[in-house]
């Protein structure tokens, strides 16, 4: 089944740049050239991936986000801008961006990490199900419950959880755990994204669990933890 992609751009060349690195055989390519038509896409059709941009016309990328991840948990969201600062980084990760990637960059790169990511996302759901003590996680149903509470996390969130758990013995380093995201992909690693994502992951977490759930081990990387 064609996985539905939309691309949230006002400047034209970059989203012919982008169309014609994208699969028409894999993808259904749709494009919103400004904030208001991205919103009205959004609320009336559901997508797998949406790539935007943060400056744009009537609503900017930030508050596109924000609208998206409350319709969807599952929906991967690649924010491209060139606004290659922290603070804005950042703030995309907040929002519940899964990759940060900064004008100008490579379509070809682009296509690799966008089938890389739905690839991971469908390889995850034929896993099943594990438990730690007070957490579970269906990979079923694509959920984490925590003292039977169950918390949403963004797609990146979830897979980098669902690693950990799955490999609770095992430390990951931040570049294995953007590797794994991309399904080895051997590009451009973003540390400062694993870093937000794992950041993110033991804020939803910390009011269900009596302890920190992620361990960071100190020179190496991170860990589920158990003790």
């Amino acid at each position: 089944m064609k996985k539905n992609i939309l691309i949230v751009e006002d400047e034209e060349t970059i989203v012919s740049l982008i169309k014609n690195r994208l699969d028409c055989s894999m993808y259904n390519v749709e494009s919103a050239a400004d904030g208001k038509e991205a919103m009205l896409k959004i609320s009336s059709n559901d997508y797998d991936l949406v790539t935007l941009d943060i400056m744009l016309p009537f609503v900017d990328g930030f508050e596109i986000s924000k609208k998206l991840r409350k319709k969807s948990k599952q929906t991967l969201i690649i924010m491209i801008s060139a606004l290659d600062i922290e603070e804005f980084k950042t703030k995309a990760y907040d929002f519940g961006v899964d990759d940060y990637i900064p004008k100008p960059f490579s379509a070809k790169e682009l296509s690799i990490k966008i089938k890389a990511l739905l690839q991971r996302r469908e390889e995850i759901s034929s896993l099943s199900s594990k438990h730690l003590t007070d957490i579970i996680l269906n990979e079923e149903s694509k959920e984490i419950s925590v003292n039977g509470f169950k918390i949403d996390f963004t797609p990146s969130e979830y897979l980098i959880l669902s690693v950990l758990i799955n490999n609770k013995n095992r430390v990951y380093s931040r570049q294995e755990l953007a590797e794994l995201i991309y399904d080895s992909y051997f590009g451009e690693i973003d540390e400062q994204g694993i870093n937000s994502h794992i950041y993110h992951i033991r804020e939803k977490v910390k009011p269900f669990y009596k302890r920190d759930i992620i361990k960071t081990v100190r020179g190496m990387g991170y860990k589920i933890d158990e003790n």
